[in-house]
């Protein structure tokens, strides 16, 4: 599955911080993501691509756009 440009240039950044933090991930590209994932685009008001969501409970944390990784370690620390 291939994403955008965008997308494409956050997601080797992501995997490394991700696994580096020892954190659990799911990723999907739209078009070809499941039903449910499609909806929280819509109940999340994603309107920038690439998006990552934070979930855990019903607590939902978002962070939209190419990030570097300062930022995105920032976030996923948090």
């Amino acid at each position: 599955m291939k994403g955008c440009t965008k997308c494409e240039q956050l997601k080797p950044i992501f995997e490394k911080v991700a696994t580096e933090l020892n954190l659990p991930y799911e990723m999907y590209v739209l078009p070809d993501a499941p039903r449910e994932i499609k909806k929280l685009v819509y109940t999340h008001n994603i309107e920038v691509f690439p998006t990552i969501l934070s979930i855990s409970g019903e607590r939902v944390k978002k962070l939209d756009g190419l990030k570097p990784e300062s930022v995105l370690r920032e976030f996923l620390s948090t």
